[in-house]
C-alpha cells in the first residue's frame, strides 16, 4: 500500500476499537499521533511526506517464496494442485465422519472490518476483479486476491462465496459470456502476489449455472493451457466456443515462465498458444471477432480472426514497463486507452496510431496498483486507478482525483486494482481496492460501501486470549492488526500496513503485543496494557537489541509466563512489562523463524527454529542466564515453520517444515537429540503449523497450504480434518485451547476459523461486549455478550457516575454532566461464571459558537479530552481558516468537520495548528474539534472568513 507510517494515522479510526469499539475520537487520534512519532523517531520519515511502499510489497513476496522454498521447487504449482485433488477425494469420506462428531470448522471472521467515523465505511481485503451482470447490476461477481469468487444478488448488501470447493482461491479474472450471463469464466492466480507467491493458481474454470458449479477448462497433454496465473479471459461475441486466456505463466524452477495468450475453439477443452508475452487485458470489439491485447513490455496487438493470429499496433506507443493495462471505449470501438506505468496513451483509429495524453498518470506503486476504464457513452471520459482513482474528461490530458488523500474523509480505500463502468448507467462505476469494493451512482459525488460480509483476509498469524476463545487477534497482509470479541466483524487494533505476530500475555491477558515491519534492522513491537484497544499501543523500547539484518520480515514473537521473546539470529528476552532486552542465546547462524516457550511446572522449556534449518533448545529459558543447545541433530534441513511441545513433556516435540519433498513433520522424544520423520498421509505441500491436543497428546494437528490434517496416533499417520473449510485453504497458524476445547486456525486467504473438538468438563466464562449510542446526556446501551457453552443469565451495568447499577439487558441512562464515563458490563452465564468488560463512553457538551474573526482564549482540557466549537459560514464566504495557539510544551490536534465529513486535519507536535479550507468553502455550520493530545492549560482558537463588500461592490457610482 502507498501509506507511510504518517499516512497510516487514518487507520486509527479503522474498524472501531476491537475491545473498545465505540471509544471517542481521541482514541484514534492518539493512535495516529503515536504512529507519527514512530515514523519520525524510529524511521526518520516525517509525517505527511509520501513514501513508496515497493520495499514492503517486495518483502511480502520474498517472505512467501522463501518460507515455502518455492524457488527450489521446479513444479510447486502442479504438486499443490495434485495434493488438492487427493484431498478433495479424501474429504468425500472424511467430512461426513467429522461432521457426525460435531467437529466441523466455522468462520470466526473478519466479516469485513468496521471503520467507525470514516466515511468510506467497512473494509475487506484486496480485489483483482469486479464483474457486474449487464442488465441486472444488483448481481455482481468479484475475484479476490486469495479468498475466491464471491457473488451478490442484492448490490452488495450480502455476499456468498461460490468458489470454495474448487481448490484454488486466488482470482485474477472473472468474465461473463456476452451471449449468456449464466456462463462465468474464472482465471485463477494472483498477479499482484508477485513471482512464485502466486503458485496457488490452477488455470481457468467454467460455470454454466451462474457460479453454482465449476469445472476446470485447461485441456490436457499437448493441448493444455499451462498458466497458473491467469490475468484475463475473453469470450468471442460471435462464437462462445472461442476463448482467449492470458497471464503471467506458472512457477517453475523458482521463477515464473511460460507467460502468454492461449486460444481455445472448443470452450476450453483444448488450447493453442498464440502469443508468448504476459498480458493483463484482452478485449473483443462487441459483436465481432476482432480482439486487442496489451502485452506487457511489448505493446498492443490486434487480431481480426478471433485471436488466431495477431498484428502489433504500436505506432506512437512506448510499451516499456512492468505493467500495461488496456481498455476499449464502449461507445467507439476505435478508441482505446493503454496505461503503461505512469504513461497514458490513446488511439482513435483502432490502434493504427497512438498518442501519449498524459506522462504522469500514476500516483505511485505503478507496478502494483494500475487499472483503467472508459465511460459507456463518452469516449473522452476515462477512469484511471493507481493509488487513488482519478477521472479525465479530455481523453486523459488532465486527471482529477475522485477522493481525498488518506484520512477520515477518504470516500474509497486506496490502492486501486480495478475500476469498472456500468454499461447502462453513465453515472455508475465500481472501484475495487486493497480494502474491498465501492460503487457510485452519481458520478463519484458519493459512494456505496459494498463490503458487508466479505471475509477475504490474509493472516500471517493469530493469537487467542488464554481465558476466552472468543477473543482473537490477527496480523494481516496490508490490513494491519485487528481483533474481535463477539462479532464476526473485526476491528483494527494497531495500524501498520501489514500486521504480523500477535501475543497475549498469559499472566496478564489485558497486555497484548503486536508486530509490524522491521525498521533499520530492528523489530517493531508494540504493547497495549488495555486489552489491545485501538490507541492503547506504545512502542516497546529496543534497548538491548542489536541491529541485525537477521530480524526477518515476519519477526517471531512469543511469550510464556511473564517473559517475552523476540529473535534475529540471536534470541532476546524481556519481561512482558519490561523496557529493555537481554540476549539469551548464542548466534544461531541464521534468522529465527519460530520461538516456542512453554511453562511446564516452574520451568520454561523453549525451542527456537531458524530459517537455516537449525533447532535450539533450553530446558529453562526463564533463568537469568539460560543455556541454549543446538539440537538440530539429524533433522535434514529446511526452514522450521513451527514447533509444538507436548504440554507435559518438553522432550516430546514436533516441528513442521514448510517445503516440498522429504517429510513435512518431524518428531523427537529426546528433546531433539534425534528426529524421526513422521506424518504419513500429510500432503506434499508446505506445512506451516502444528498443535498438540492438551487433552489427548496423541492427537496432533498440522496446518498446511491446502487445509488441516489430524493424527490420532501421536503423529505417525494423518488424515484430512478440513470439514467446513474452503478446499485448498492456506492455513498459516493453529492455536488450541483446553477450556473450552477449541482449535482455531488463521488462514492466509479467508480469515480465521475454529472447530469445537469436544465438550469441556469445565464451564467457560461468558464474553461481555456492548455498544453505546449517545444523544446529548442520554446514552442507550446494547449488550452483545455471548456465552460459548450456554446462555447469558444475568446482566449488570455500572454507568460510571455513581448511580445504581441496572440489570436491564439493554438500558438507557441519562447522565447529569458531560464528560468521559467508564461503563462496566458484567454478565453471568447459566452455570454461574461471570466476566466484566469496560469501555469509555464520552458525552460531549454542545459546541461553543465562534464568531467570525473573534478569538476565544483561556481554554483548558485534560489529556485526551476534546474542546468543541462551531462556526456558521454563510454563502459567498472565502478564505475560511481556523487557527489554534497554546502554551509551549503542550500538544493539540485540530479537525474541521462539515456534515459529518472531515475537511481538514492538522496534527503537529505543538498546540499551534492551522486549517485553511479551499475556496470557495461550502456554506454551513462547521464543527471544530481541538483534541488535547496533552493537557491544555491556555488554548486559544480563532475561526475567520472573508465576505465581499456588497454595499460598495459597484463603487460610488449611482
Amino acid at each position: 500500500m502507498h501509506k507511510s507510517f504518517s499516512d497510516w494515522r487514518a487507520w486509527g479510526a479503522f474498524a472501531g476499537l476491537v475491545l473498545l469499539p465505540l471509544a471517542p475520537a481521541s482514541a484514534w487520534h492518539r493512535q495516529a499521533k503515536h504512529i507519527d512519532k514512530l515514523a519520525e523517531s524510529e524511521i526518520g520519515h516525517a509525517p505527511g511526506q509520501p513514501r513508496e511502499e515497493s520495499w514492503q510489497i517486495e518483502q511480502r513476496q520474498l517472505w512467501f517464496e522463501r518460507t515455502r522454498a518455492l524457488r527450489d521447487n521446479p513444479d510447486a504449482g502442479r504438486e499443490r494442485a495434485a495434493a488438492v485433488e487427493t484431498l478433495k477425494q479424501l474429504r468425500r469420506s472424511k467430512d461426513p465422519q467429522q461432521e457426525a462428531l460435531g467437529e466441523s470448522w466455522a468462520p470466526v471472521g473478519p466479516s469485513s472490518m468496521t471503520m467507525t467515523d470514516w466515511i468510506m465505511g467497512r473494509v475487506a481485503g484486496r480485489l483483482n476483479a469486479v464483474t457486474p451482470v449487464p442488465g441486472n447490476e444488483d448481481t455482481v461477481y468479484i475475484g479476490s486476491a486469495a479468498g475466491g469468487v464471491w457473488k451478490t444478488t442484492n448490490a452488495g448488501a450480502s455476499w456468498t462465496p461460490i468458489f470454495d470447493q474448487v481448490g484454488t482461491l486466488p482470482i485474477g479474472a472473472v468474465t461473463l459470456d456476452p451471449n449468456n450471463t449464466n456462463v462465468v469464466w474464472v482465471g485463477t492466480g494472483d498477479k499482484n502476489g508477485g513471482g512464485c507467491a502466486g503458485y496457488f493458481g490452477q488455470g481457468v474454470f467454467l460455470s454454466e449455472d451462474a457460479g453454482a458449479t465449476w469445472n476446470a477448462r485447461n485441456g490436457s497433454g499437448p493441448t493444455a493451457m499451462p498458466l497458473s496465473i491467469v490475468n484475463a479471459v475473453a469470450v468471442q461475441p460471435t462464437d462462445s466456443n472461442v476463448i482467449l486466456a492470458g497471464g503471467a505463466g506458472t512457477c517453475a524452477g523458482g521463477s515464473l515462465s511460460g507467460a502468454g495468450v492461449f486460444r481455445s475453439a472448443d470452450r476450453g477443452l483444448t488450447w493453442t498458444r498464440v502469443l508468448s508475452t504476459n498480458v493483463e487485458d484482452i478485449v473483443f470489439v462487441p459483436g465481432t471477432n476482432i480482439a486487442y491485447t496489451g502485452l506487457i513490455n511489448t505493446g498492443v496487438s490486434k487480431s481480426v480472426d478471433g485471436g488466431a493470429t495477431w498484428t502489433p499496433m504500436n505506432t506512437g506507443l512506448n510499451p516499456a514497463g512492468s505493467r500495461m493495462r488496456l481498455t476499449m471505449s464502449p461507445s467507439d470501438s476505435n478508441t482505446l486507452y493503454a496505461l503503461v506505468g505512469d504513461r497514458l496513451y490513446r488511439t482513435i483509429d483502432g490502434g493504427l496510431n497512438w498518442s501519449q495524453t498524459n506522462a504522469d498518470a500514476c500516483e505511485g506503486q505503478c507496478g502494483y496498483n494500475l487499472t483503467v476504464a472508459v465511460h459507456p457513452t463518452d469516449a473522452s471520459t476515462v477512469l484511471v486507478g493507481t493509488i487513488r482513482h482519478a477521472r479525465s474528461t479530455n481523453g486523459g490530458a488532465t486527471l482529477t482525483a475522485m477522493t481525498s488523500t488518506w484520512g477520515t474523509s477518504q470516500k474509497v480505500h486506496q490502492d486501486t486494482h480495478v475500476v469498472r463502468y456500468s454499461t447502462t448507467n453513465p453515472n455508475r462505476f465500481w472501484v475495487g481496492t486493497d480494502g474491498g469494493l465501492w460503487r457510485t451512482d452519481d458520478g463519484g459525488l458519493s459512494y456505496v460501501n459494498m463490503n458487508s460480509n466479505l471475509n477475504i483476509m490474509q493472516f500471517y498469524d493469530i493469537a487467542v486470549h488464554p481465558n476466552d476463545v472468543n477473543i482473537v487477534f490477527g496480523g494481516a497482509q496490508d490490513n494491519g492488526s485487528s481483533g474481535r470479541r463477539t462479532s464476526l466483524q473485526w476491528g483494527l487494533t494497531f495500524a501498520s500496513g501489514d500486521g504480523f505476530m500477535n501475543v497475549v500475555d498469559p499472566t496478564t491477558p489485558s497486555r497484548v503485543f503486536q508486530t509490524s515491519y522491521p525498521q533499520s534492522n530492528m523489530p517493531t513491537i508494540v504493547r497495549s496494557n488495555a486489552s489491545g484497544s485501538l490507541g492503547s499501543f506504545e512502542l516497546v523500547p529496543r534497548t538491548g537489541l542489536v541491529a541485525s539484518s537477521q530480524f526477518p520480515w515476519v519477526t517471531p514473537l512469543a511469550a510464556a509466563g511473564n517473559q517475552l521473546f523476540v529473535a534475529s539470529n540471536t534470541l532476546y528476552r524481556t519481561t512482558t512489562d519490561g523496557n529493555s532486552w537481554t540476549a539469551v542465546s548464542p548466534n544461531m547462524g541464521s534468522a529465527s523463524s519460530v520461538i516456542t516457550p512453554q511453562m511446564i511446572g516452574v520451568l520454561m522449556p523453549t525451542y527456537v527454529g531458524t530459517s537455516g534449518g537449525r533447532i535450539y533448545f533450553s530446558a529453562d529459558a526463564s533463568v537469568p542466564s539460560p543455556t541454549f543447545a543446538n539440537v538440530t541433530g539429524d533433522y535434514p534441513g529446511g526452514i522450521v515453520s513451527d514447533v509444538a511441545m507436548d504440554p507435559t513433556n518438553a522432550q516430546r516435540v514436533f516441528i513442521t517444515r514448510a517445503g516440498f519433498g522429504n517429510s513435512r513433520l518431524y518428531r523427537s522424544t529426546t528433546g531433539g537429540t534425534a528426529w524421526t520423520a513422521v506424518g504419513t498421509g500429510l500432503p506434499n505441500v508446505p506445512a506451516n503449523s502444528v498443535a498438540v491436543d492438551p487433552l489427548n497428546t496423541n492427537r496432533i494437528f498440522v496446518g498446511t497450504d491446502i487445509g488441516v490434517y489430524e493424527s490420532t496416533d501421536g503423529g505417525d499417520n494423518f488424515t484430512a480434518f478440513s470439514a467446513g473449510l474452503p478446499l485448498g485453504l492456506v492455513v498459516q497458524d493453529l492455536e488450541i485451547d483446553d477450556t473450552p476445547h477449541v482449535l482455531t486456525a488463521g488462514s492466509y486467504s479467508r480469515g480465521a476459523w475454529r472447530v469445537v473438538l469436544s465438550t469441556s468438563a469445565t464451564n467457560a466464562p461468558p464474553t461481555p461486549d456492548f455498544s453505546a449510542t449517545v444523544n446529548d446526556l442520554t446514552a442507550a446501551f446494547t449488550s452483545s455478550a455471548i456465552d460459548f457453552d450456554g446462555t447469558i443469565a444475568t446482566t449488570s451495568w455500572n454507568f460510571g457516575d455513581g448511580s445504581p447499577a441496572s440489570t436491564q439487558p439493554n438500558p438507557t441512562h441519562t447522565y447529569a454532566t458531560y464528560g468521559a464515563k467508564t461503563v462496566v458490563l458484567t454478565v453471568t452465564d447459566d452455570d454461574g461464571a461471570s466476566a466484566s468488560f469496560s469501555r469509555v463512553v464520552r458525552l460531549f457538551a454542545p459546541p461553543v459558537p465562534l464568531s467570525n474573526g473573534v478569538t476565544v482564549s483561556g481554554q483548558s482540557a485534560p489529556q485526551n479530552d476534546e474542546l468543541r466549537y462551531s462556526l456558521q459560514v454563510p454563502v459567498g464566504a472565502t478564505n475560511l481558516s481556523f487557527v489554534t495557539t497554546g502554551a509551549a510544551g503542550e500538544d493539540a490536534d485540530l479537525s474541521v468537520i462539515l456534515n459529518g465529513e472531515t475537511l481538514c486535519e492538522s496534527a503537529g507536535a505543538t498546540a499551534d495548528e492551522t486549517c485553511n479550507i479551499p475556496n470557495p468553502p461550502p456554506a454551513g455550520n462547521y464543527l471544530v474539534i481541538v483534541l488535547a493530545y496533552s493537557a491544555l492549560s491556555n488554548q486559544s482558537i480563532t475561526g475567520s472568513y472573508s465576505m465581499a463588500d456588497l454595499i460598495f461592490r459597484n463603487g460610488f457610482e449611482p
